[in-house]
């Protein structure tokens, strides 16, 4: 082991992160878990439900940090201009943003869940990724409207909403960077763009034969699919 490296200022204790330097390594025959080779996908197997994971560890710490925004917005001892602080019209409206976005993502993450128990993590690969990309960074931007709310108190060791912060931030990396999941999003999405085609012309046809039935002008321009 090198050296033990901190993530964003925070070392994750215990476990934490670490450099390692791999030499003239050698794995029993007896160690090996699948097969020769197949390490990758074993850690492909194991990448789907970790990733949900982490969705569901940020919705969780998410609803607390919105909690300790509603505490600020009661507290008493907190009245400037001597109105408290959920008095402010901008402030209930961040506090009615915030809680629609986290409904939000929980039932994202709860689709993916169900796909994932219904029909297997590999049909679930898109519930998935679609989880991965939306939730840490709705996650970050509730937590950001949390500190806003603390103000400087909200940026300092006296709540735990700058490490929450963090950690939504590092789960944009984590198990796979947000470019990764939106290329497969985006590539599963087009694999059904010729269904949609061959659904288009259906309308345009039978679009055709309303006009014709009702003996109406037809506006549609030549060859434009809608």
């Amino acid at each position: 082991m090198r050296r033990n490296l901190s993530i964003m200022g925070y070392d994750h204790a215990p476990e934490g992160h670490g450099e390692y330097l791999y030499e003239n390594v050698r794995v029993p025959v007896s160690n090996i878990i699948l097969g020769e080779g197949r390490a990758f996908e074993i850690a492909q197997g194991r990448l789907g439900p970790g990733r949900i994971h982490h969705c569901m560890r940020l919705i969780g710490q998410t609803e607390r940090a919105y909690e300790l925004a509603l505490i600020r917005c009661v507290n008493p001892k907190k009245k400037p201009r001597g109105k408290l602080i959920g008095e402010f019209d901008s402030n209930i409206e961040r506090i009615a943003s915030m809680r629609l976005e986290l409904d939000s993502m929980r039932l994202v993450v709860l689709n993916a869940a169900d796909v994932m128990d219904t029909l297997g993590n590999k049909a679930g690969r898109y519930a998935i990724a679609q989880s991965k990309i939306l939730v840490p960074i709705q996650a970050a931007k509730i937590i950001d409207e949390c500190m806003q709310l603390y103000g400087g108190q909200g940026l300092t060791q006296h709540t735990p909403l700058p490490e929450m912060w963090t950690y939504a931030r590092f789960v944009r990396v984590a198990d796979g960077p947000d470019a990764a999941h939106r290329h497969q999003v985006g590539r599963d999405q087009l694999k059904g763009a010729k269904e949609f085609v061959e659904r288009h012309e259906e309308y345009r046809r039978r679009n055709k034969e309303l006009i014709q039935q009702w003996g109406v002008e037809d506006t549609h321009i030549d060859g434009d699919m809608i």
